[in-house]
């Protein structure tokens, strides 16, 4: 396990429920989070499965069905929630709206009304099946190219993204740049790349470079890093919602993940106290709060009204500590012994 990364999980998937809780104004969270999770899915399944691919020992059916049982009842059951707390304020959704959403399809259909409704950020997970399904030809034929023509591949479609970005409609931003698989897939991709730049002889180099270097030293590196991705905050302010949205983190956060790999068992204070072990804990139940989180926001907020309670902090904190709670039962009582992806050394 890198335990760096195991840590980050749970502070990323907060970015996220912080996005919901606070709105429009603070879309980064989401926007960030989700990229890193997007790009560390690349980066931790060709850290487990590489070498068996290679060794064509890798079944992508029985994969994706393991995979996806991990998460499956959940989903529904937090979709069944969001659809009767929907309907107690009146919000009622057609059948054809709902099937994708329970049948895991909905961010392929760039319309907000299908890919966005009940439990909204379940079109995540669309994605990842998405990325499952095509992880092994992917990860064969990425490997197999050399980096010169790597190169060429990513300049054609970085432009050819350039020109979508700033050709579909401006209402269309989300569902097509945002949510779909398969403009999504190239932070899979660089996730993917990520790992192979991880295992060669440059990422050998870098990892005996920052071995040499003081506690201090490691310990600016990192802070360094930590505060250029939440600079990405004031960049993201400046720039078009077309470039803020997704390609904004591209360049940020391989390093960001990259360096943190490699520093997990050197001693910058920063790496030591992410392997605190209830940082490790809460890394391990971030799937669940992430599925879990939009209910209970709309729930503590139903209640905080009801009883008059508006001090944002006690809410926050009432937040928090319900989506753990609940969490940790989701993962003993849903989700069992199995386990989502894990980080391998």
């Amino acid at each position: 396990m890198i335990k760096t990364l195991q840590s980050f999980r749970f502070v990323f998937v907060m970015l996220m429920v912080l996005s919901h809780i606070i709105g429009k104004t603070f879309d980064y969270g989401g926007e960030c989070a989700v990229s890193f999770f997007f790009i560390l899915s690349g980066f931790v399944l060709s850290l487990a499965y590489g070498r068996k691919i290679s060794q064509d020992q890798f079944n992508t059916r029985q994969f994706l069905i393991r995979q996806v049982m991990k998460f499956y009842p959940l989903h529904l059951l937090t979709f069944l929630v969001m659809v009767v707390l929907d309907a107690r304020l009146g919000v009622y959704y057609e059948w054809y709206r709902l099937l994708p959403n329970v049948l895991l399809l909905q961010s392929w259909i760039p319309d907000d009304s299908f890919y966005f409704v009940a439990n909204g950020s379940s079109w995540f997970l669309c994605d990842v099946i998405f990325f499952y399904v095509v992880f092994k030809p992917l990860y064969l034929f990425l490997n197999r190219q050399s980096c010169r023509r790597l190169l060429l591949m990513g300049a054609v479609l970085a432009l050819g993204y350039l020109v979508l970005a700033f050709s579909i409609p401006l209402s269309s931003v989300n569902s097509i740049l945002y949510a779909s698989p398969l403009t999504r897939l190239i932070d899979f991709v660089i996730g993917i790349l990520l790992y192979r730049v991880y295992a060669s002889s440059w990422g050998t180099a870098l990892g005996r470079w920052l071995e040499r270097q003081q506690t201090v030293t490691l310990t600016a590196i990192e802070a360094t890093l930590i505060l250029l991705v939440g600079a990405l905050f004031f960049v993201g302010q400046a720039l078009t919602i077309r470039l803020s949205c997704t390609s904004m983190y591209w360049f940020v956060m391989p390093v960001f993940i990259l360096v943190f790999a490699k520093t997990d068992t050197l001693n910058g204070i920063i790496s030591r106290q992410l392997h605190h072990p209830v940082l490790l804990w809460l890394g391990g139940v971030s799937f669940e709060i992430f599925l879990l989180h939009m209910p209970v926001i709309r729930v503590v907020n139903s209640l905080s009204a009801s009883l008059g309670i508006t001090n944002p902090v006690l809410i926050g904190a009432a937040m928090t500590v319900i989506m753990v709670l609940l969490s940790y039962l989701a993962k003993r009582y849903l989700r069992g012994r199995l386990k989502v992806e894990r980080l391998k050394n």
